[in-house]
């Protein structure tokens, strides 16, 4: 990536506050607090807090037609999809959705549709509450103990580091911004520089974050908690191939004994309900706040078709192919517990309007006709009532990310050790070969086989630099150009003529 781009983040950031964003905000929650109104009490210090985790979770899920004029989309999509799935090489659009597909083949500025995903203006209105949180909580003394007070500016400085780290894995040199009020020009940052601030800003927040937040379980698991910064802190380490760091903040969580394995038969509560104790952070995402809305709703309503949802087709699927090729052992004598719960075959024979049956077999249907099910809701569910986690980390991930971190080391037998276990708990054969290209790699297909769908795939190849190697559109050198990262907003161009876009999107248009 080249370090020479000038980004006037602080405008970015104010053209925000306009009236739909105000408007947003003011529906969750209703005692925000923005820059214009007082901050007295510990209710404006939670409301702020809160609005803060509130603006990144729409940034995950997505800028509209009603944030910016640069786009004619409809209704949010789920660009966390795309971001960390989408240009994996294992999914199709099985309804020929054009937009889709120029998304799959890396063809981000085709289609205005979207430029949405191409801009970070939401992680930035993130930040930048966190940064006025910072700034402001520590003068509040109304209705505000001195611990709650801590505990608020690490959960607002644990997501200041995350915002930060998302944005460095979609768009890679990211400017980083600090200041609340800060209107000066702002460059791109070396992604290694970003990811090493992630993990100081982790360490600061660690001794005052708890391993549980405030509220239930599904609430917990959706603030800062010590196990969501050790997991952001293993991350970010694994970008930047400290192995012994990311190894040791993993064990951390392991230690704990906070978390733990859930059997397959509680994969429903995991990615339906969000209560389990595997999730260790997510963003969870509720038609009550207004985040479903009919056919526009949200990239879960896409993977699924009648009777989980109304829709008649399917638009987002795996490749039957696709699946034979991830799950080998499901190939060889069915043993793969995951596929049946990953993946579902639906008889499209009986019409749409009907409740339809699955069949047991879930790879029953053709190359283009298999569900994909790890979000599934109850059958024949309404997008007025749709529910859904987002997982960002869970314990299964980390596990896996420890085995890799310590496979690279060459700690083979502790390698083997946290693949096995998600490979016992899979019903899959122990992994028992013991050199270490072979070890790294199966820990890498084993990330693929657990993780499917939960937007991890992408990051990870992008931090291997193997994008190339799964998507037939991008070529070794274009990954090295920066093909494997977004392109920039053509909105950060406006009024800034020392504005450059990343390398390889510079003669890819």
């Amino acid at each position: 990536m080249k370090n020479k781009i000038i980004i006037a983040v602080g405008l970015a950031v104010i053209t925000i506050t306009g009236e739909s964003c105000k408007k947003w905000l003011d529906e969750l929650p209703l005692n925000t607090v923005t820059e214009d109104q007082a901050w007295k009490t510990g209710s404006d210090a939670e409301g702020a807090v809160a609005a803060a985790f509130a603006i990144f979770r729409r940034g995950l899920s997505g800028l509209t037609k009603d944030d910016t004029p640069a786009t004619t989309r409809n209704g949010s999509w789920g660009d966390y999809y795309f971001w960390g799935d989408g240009r994996s090489g294992d999914w199709i659009t099985p309804n020929n959705d054009s937009d889709w597909e120029a998304w799959f083949q890396n063809h981000l500025l085709q289609r205005t549709e979207l430029e949405p995903l191409s801009n970070w203006r939401l992680f930035y209105r993130a930040i930048e509450q966190c940064n006025l949180a910072m700034d402001k909580i520590p003068e509040i003394t109304d209705g505000l103990t001195a611990e709650r007070k801590k505990q608020l500016l690490a959960d607002a400085r644990f997501l200041r580091a995350l915002s930060h780290f998302y944005a460095a894995r979609i768009w890679g040199d990211v400017p980083i911004n600090l200041e609340s009020r800060n209107v000066r020009p702002l460059g791109r940052e070396p992604l290694e520089s970003v990811m090493r601030m992630v993990v100081d800003e982790v360490n600061i927040a660690l001794p005052d974050l708890s391993w549980r937040n405030k509220g239930t379980l599904k609430e917990s698991m959706s603030r800062g908690t010590k196990g969501a910064a050790l997991a952001l802190k293993a991350h970010a380490y694994m970008w930047l191939k400290d192995y012994k760091a990311a190894s040791d903040a993993v064990k951390e969580i392991i230690a704990s004994t906070t978390f733990k394995l859930v059997p397959i038969e509680g994969f429903r509560s995991l990615f339906d309900q969000g209560e389990s104790e595997e999730a260790i952070f997510h963003m969870y995402y509720s038609a009550k706040k207004g985040e479903f809305s009919d056919y526009y709703g949200h990239i879960m309503t896409y993977y699924l078709t009648n009777p989980y949802t109304s829709r008649a087709n399917l638009t987002l699927a795996v490749p039957k192919s696709k699946i034979l090729e991830i799950y080998p052992d499901y190939v060889r004598d069915g043993s793969d517990k995951r596929v049946p719960e990953f993946f579902q075959s639906i008889d499209f024979s009986v019409s749409a309007s009907e409740l339809r049956p699955v069949f047991p077999d879930p790879l029953q249907n053709g190359e283009r006709e298999i569900m994909f099910a790890k979000f599934r809701k109850v059958k024949d569910i309404s997008y007025s009532l749709m529910e859904a986690p987002v997982p960002i980390f869970r314990y299964a991930d980390v596990l896996l990310l420890k085995a890799e971190a310590d496979a690279r080391l060459g700690n083979i037998n502790d390698a083997l050790i946290n693949l096995n276990a998600i490979r016992a708990r899979a019903g899959i054969p122990l992994f028992t070969r013991d050199d270490q290209p072979t070890v790294i790699e199966e820990v890498l297909a084993e990330r693929r086989r657990e993780l499917i769908g939960e937007f991890q795939r992408v990051y990870d190849l992008v931090r291997l630099g193997r994008l190339h190697e799964f998507n037939p559109d991008v070529t070794l050198q274009g990954e090295k150009d920066g093909a494997g990262f977004c392109p920039v907003s053509r909105e950060a161009f406006a009024n800034n003529p020392n504005m450059e876009q990343t390398y390889y999107w510079q003669f890819n248009q």
